[in-house]
């Protein structure tokens, strides 16, 4: 025999045993395969189990406005735009990248003492056609999970508020500058409108209107003082007609009535003359009785005469001679009337002339005003301008602080991180399944390996 049959020992033994499994490669390499599997399922079943806590977070669907209205200045209006207004912005996608910026993840990772990388990413979906944003954080215990889930959301919004702060502190800078030059503008306009009130005549336009109604006051006055005058002049002129006398001479007949001497020469000749007549019808004319008295008459007459002179010229004497009021208490109150309306006429024609010279004067003042209101109306004009766009700007700057959601929408906890009562991981199902599947698709490969030559005849044969 060319190979004599020998008696193997032990080590012979498990060679030959070995030999005989090589001489069967498919058994070998199924069974390192289903092995692999094995080890793969029993070390994911072995790990550090993980809980996952889940939260959904909302941005609002609709902006605000506000409109604020400034009495004699103008308007501002406030108005933030819903955040998905733009069709090529939406700021679900801008948190989703901020959820999982390094920023926000240091931050939340440093309130829970942690690593970044202890601390993990977040699983991040947004649904589509709402503004929800639906996160699931990991973590080796259920208190952990719900911990890190709080803890990004805080951190999220310390970010969102230091943008906002950053946004609005540029914003304020920017237009710091502008507000400069707007009250440049307004102090320029105020100091020209106080350099032209010190240099003019009128301060304010009010003077302007006070002066019209002053002048018209004056001119209506005016017409009523020169129909009053008119009309006195009428009285006086028809009373002195029908008593004949002037004014002037109403005045020195009571003048003359009220003189001692004048007033005793009177008398004495209304004496003289009953005493001539009483003489001149008892005796002739000349008896010495008749004589002396006609004497007497003459000396009072005379006296009379003088006594006039003294007082109103030469020609008063025939004039006041007839005129007794003692005698006519009537004609000497006409007399008292014509000199009262007279004295009256005096006093409205004054008037007349003081108001025509007041509305002469106010008139020359009124044409000074009227160049010089067109000047201060088109400087006032500019201040209120200059006014009106600094109010607006400040007022914008103020609307503007108020509206921090414009860049950066306000984002709500729908609904708060979850407390895990199960573990996410490791789960026996999946890992059920997942060896099932490992050991049919190594069998079926195998088995296609295997019979490839068969299946290949049989593929010749059908071509």
């Amino acid at each position: 025999m060319r190979y004599p049959i020998i008696k193997l020992s032990k080590f012979g033994l498990f060679r030959s045993k070995v030999y005989r499994i090589l001489k069967r490669p498919y058994l070998v390499v199924s069974l390192v395969s289903y092995a692999c599997v094995v080890l793969l399922v029993s070390l994911y079943l072995s790990k550090t189990p993980q809980y996952t806590s889940h939260m959904q977070l909302v941005l609002p669907g609709t902006g605000n406005s506000s409109s604020v209205s400034l009495n004699g200045i103008g308007e501002v209006v406030s108005q933030t735009n819903t955040p998905f207004s733009g069709g090529g912005f939406n700021p679900r996608v801008n948190y989703k990248e901020m959820l999982s910026s390094r920023t926000v993840l240091e931050r939340a990772a440093k309130e829970l003492n942690m690593t970044v990388n202890g601390f993990g990413k977040a699983k991040i979906k947004l649904t589509e056609q709402t503004s929800i944003i639906t996160l699931a954080v990991n973590g080796t215990s259920k208190e952990l999970a719900q911990e890190k889930a709080f803890s990004l959301y805080h951190s999220l919004q310390k970010e969102l508020d230091g943008l906002r702060a950053d946004e609005v502190s540029r914003r304020d800078q920017s237009i710091k500058n502008i507000l400069m030059q707007y009250q440049d503008r307004m102090t320029l306009t105020r100091g020209a409108i106080l350099n032209f009130q010190q240099r003019s005549m009128l301060v304010s336009t009010d003077q302007m209107e006070q002066l019209i109604k002053t002048l018209s006051g004056v001119k209506e006055r005016k017409v009523y003082a020169r129909a009053e005058a008119n009309k006195l002049k009428e009285y006086i002129n028809q009373l002195s007609e029908e008593l004949g006398v002037t004014p002037q001479m109403a005045g020195q007949a009571f003048t003359l009535q009220s003189d001692v001497e004048f007033k005793a020469y009177s008398q004495e000749l209304g004496k003289s003359v009953t005493k001539l007549t009483q003489y001149s019808s008892r005796w002739g004319v000349n008896h010495p009785k008749v004589v002396a008295q006609q004497k007497r008459l003459d000396l009072t007459r005379t006296s009379i005469d003088n006594r006039s002179r003294e007082l109103f010229g030469v020609n008063a004497s025939a004039i006041f001679t007839n005129l007794n009021l003692e005698t006519t208490p009537k004609r000497s109150q006409l007399f008292a009337d014509l000199i009262d309306s007279f004295a009256k006429y005096k006093g409205q024609a004054s008037m007349v002339l003081d108001l025509e010279r007041s509305a002469g004067h106010l008139a020359d003042q009124l044409k000074i005003y009227s160049r010089e209101v067109i000047e201060l109306e088109r400087l006032q004009r500019e201040f209120n301008m200059a006014e009106a766009i600094f109010t607006s700007a400040a007022a914008r700057i103020d609307a503007s602080r108020a509206d921090i959601f414009a860049s950066y929408p306000v984002i709500q906890l729908l609904a708060s991180p979850s407390y895990p009562v199960l573990h996410s991981s490791p789960n026996k199902l999946i890992a059920v399944i997942a060896g099932i599947a490992g050991f049919l698709f190594i069998t079926f490969g195998l088995l296609l390996i295997w019979q490839r030559n068969h299946i290949m005849e049989l593929l010749l044969k059908k071509s």
